[in-house]
Formats: structure tokens, C-alpha cells, sequence
């Protein structure tokens, strides 16, 4: 029976939706997954290539994930998506070389891809059916503030992290996600129009849901257009990100500042909310062109050895990425319909990975 307006608590359903984005961003081993492979002796090269295994299997799942979100329902989309974050951290803690790192790697993609769409979609229903739709930007700003500083608490503890061993640091973000999996069991899945779903009805309402998404992606060109641009930049800035953790490795010169070093350099994408209000204040061309220029400057900047001007780069491009992101959530959560809003949001996801693909290896080389 569905959740009645009655049964509704937009606070507890706030609460829930906070600890996901903690349990995801807290994680002392995968905050810092690039550190710890190159510990283990794998190149930045071989490190490239198995970020693209990541998008590849990102790519091939993304459309799949988001049509069982619109058609199955967001709660258990998400609770299986922390499911899959608790088994890739278990594989990655028992993996002996490449294969076992990049079947880890593979499943944490399909996290993702469920994840993808999903969270937003459920956000920004929540939000519709408590009438505070109009808050969105500002909760998902809190949102994506809770999710980054608590990365870079993860990163607070780079040197604990190495001192523990990776092992060990991989079982504990199992422990960690096991309290997100808690967290997405108690989601109350926001109210749609839509007919309860039987096994006879599924391959009919995925056909629809996806000829839905094909109507509007064919008919909204500024949609497209956002998304596109909106990958490109954040497919860079995470890039730049990610190699950015072994050149401050290889810069700190105390053992005990990594940690610091590296919380600091996740801290550019948690101050996003100071940025997004006067970012969506501009045309969306001009809010791409001053984050996508400030992002090429950053990676041009990051390929210096001074720490200060490493940070910087980190921060500023942390910042930049995180505020387009939002803002471009917003603007398409407003063209999307709720029928196939997480299928559409996991089309933007989509096209970040084909920009990734190509950019994991091709950053790793410029970062060598």
C-alpha cells in the first residue's frame, strides 16, 4: 500500500537522505583509492586504466539502473545500490592484483549507476510532495556540503588510512556503508501516479519509461546541452582531483600533514553552496565558461610540484565542479517529468562516463 501525505515526514526523510551522503562520502579507504593503489606499487597508468574499467561498467549500467528507479521504485534502488558498496569494499579488501582491483572497481561503478538518479530523484520529490520544491537548491547544496566534508574527514585520516593497512581500511568502509545500507531501509518512497507494477506489466512500463526519455532528450535541446557541458567540466575536474592525491603525496614532505593536506584539498566542492547562488544568477553559457576555464587553469596549474599551488588547484577546481553540478541539477530537475527522472538523470551520468573513458588514462599520463 502506498506511503500516505499523513505518513509523510519530509525531517525523517531529510535525516535518512544526510546519513546516505555521509556513509558514501566517509570512506577512509576510497577517498583516497588512488593513494593506496599507487602504494601498492600499481602505476598511474594502470590506475588510469582501471578508472576506465569504472566507466565502462558505469556506462554500460547507468540507463538500466535508472529505468528499474522509475519503474521499481527509489528505496529499494538505493538500497540495493549500499549493497553494492558493501561487496565492493569486501572484494577490494581481498584482492591480490589487477583483475581483483578492477572487479572491485566494477561493482562500485554499478553503486554508482543505481545511486545515480535515484538520490536526486527521490530528493526532489521528497521536496515536491512536502510542498518544498522550491528549497531544493538549498537542501541539495546541504546535501553535497555533508557528503564532501565528510570525504574529506576520510581524508583527514589519509595517514591513519595508510598506517592501517588497506586491508583493513577497505573492511572498515564495509562497516561504514553497512550503516548506510540501515539509513536506505528507512527511506519512505515518495508518492507518483504510476500503476503498481507486476512481472506481466514490467517490460510495458520500461518501454514506456523509455520512449518517455527518447520524447524529451529528442524535443529539449537545452536539456541535452546541459548535461553535456555540465560532464565535460565535472569529467575534468574529478581528474584533476584524483591525480592531484599522489603529487600532494609526493609534496608533503612530513609524513603527519598528508592527512590535513589532503582534507583540505577535498574541502573546494563542500563550500559549493557559497558559490551557487550567484552562479545561478548567470545564463548557463556564462556559469560554463567561467567554471570550465577556471577548471582547464587549475589542471594546467596542478602540474607544478609547489604544495600551496597544488592545493589551490584542488580547492578551486572542487568548488567550480560542485557549483555547476548543482545548479545544473536544478535545471534539469525542472524539465524533467517524475516518470523518467532518475532514467534522464542517469543519461547526464551516462555521458560523464563517455567523457571519462577517453580522460582517465589520457590525465594519467599527463599526471605522470
Amino acid at each position: 500500500m502506498p506511503k500516505t501525505k499523513k505518513q509523510f515526514s519530509i525531517s525523517r526523510q531529510k535525516l535518512a537522505l544526510l546519513i546516505l551522503e555521509w556513509s558514501v562520502g566517509f570512506r577512509p579507504a576510497g577517498s583516497v583509492w588512488v593513494l593506496l593503489l599507487a602504494l601498492r606499487g600499481f602505476s598511474l597508468v594502470e590506475i588510469g586504466l582501471a578508472e576506465t574499467v569504472f566507466h565502462v561498467m558505469s556506462l554500460c549500467c547507468e540507463l538500466p539502473s535508472g529505468l528499474l528507479a522509475d519503474v521499481l521504485g527509489r528505496k529499494w534502488t538505493l538500497t540495493a545500490s549500499h549493497v553494492m558498496f558493501v561487496l565492493s569494499a569486501l572484494l577490494m579488501a581481498v584482492s591480490q592484483g589487477m583483475a581483483g582491483v578492477c572487479l572491485s572497481l566494477a561493482v562500485s561503478a554499478l553503486g554508482y549507476n543505481l545511486e545515480s538518479g535515484t538520490r536526486e530523484a527521490v530528493t526532489y520529490e521528497s521536496m515536491l510532495q512536502a510542498g518544498q520544491e522550491a528549497d531544493y537548491l538549498k537542501f541539495s547544496s546541504l546535501q553535497n556540503g555533508v557528503y564532501r566534508f565528510s570525504d574529506g574527514g576520510a581524508m583527514l585520516l589519509a595517514g591513519a588510512t595508510v598506517l592501517l593497512g588497506w586491508r583493513r581500511a577497505y573492511l572498515l568502509d564495509a562497516g561504514i556503508e553497512l550503516i548506510g545500507l540501515a539509513a536506505a531501509l528507512t527511506v519512505t518512497e515518495p508518492e507518483r501516479d504510476a500503476p503498481a507494477i507486476t512481472l506481466r506489466t514490467l517490460p510495458a512500463a520500461l518501454a514506456e519509461t523509455v520512449r518517455g526519455a527518447w520524447t524529451l532528450l529528442r524535443s529539449d535541446g537545452a536539456a541535452v546541452r546541459i548535461m553535456v557541458l555540465n560532464s565535460l567540466v565535472g569529467a575534468c575536474a574529478t581528474l584533476t582531483g584524483f591525480y592531484l592525491q599522489e603529487k600532494v603525496e609526493a609534496a608533503v614532505t612530513v609524513p603527519a600533514l598528508l592527512g590535513p593536506a589532503l582534507f583540505t584539498l577535498g574541502l573546494g566542492g563542500g563550500l559549493a553552496g557559497l558559490l551557487t547562488g550567484r552562479l545561478d544568477r548567470l545564463s548557463y553559457p556564462k556559469a560554463v565558461s567561467f567554471t570550465g576555464g577556471g577548471v582547464l587553469l587549475c589542471a594546467l596549474a596542478a602540474q607544478g610540484t609547489c604544495l600551496p599551488v597544488l592545493m589551490a588547484s584542488g580547492l578551486l577546481a572542487g568548488l567550480l565542479d560542485d557549483s555547476l553540478q548543482l545548479i545544473s541539477d536544478e535545471k534539469l530537475n525542472d524539465r524533467f517529468p517524475s516518470a523518467q527522472r532518475a532514467t534522464l538523470i542517469s543519461v547526464s551520468s551516462m555521458i560523464f562516463s563517455v567523457f571519462m573513458i577517453p580522460l582517465s588514462p589520457l590525465f594519467g599520463w599527463w599526471f605522470s
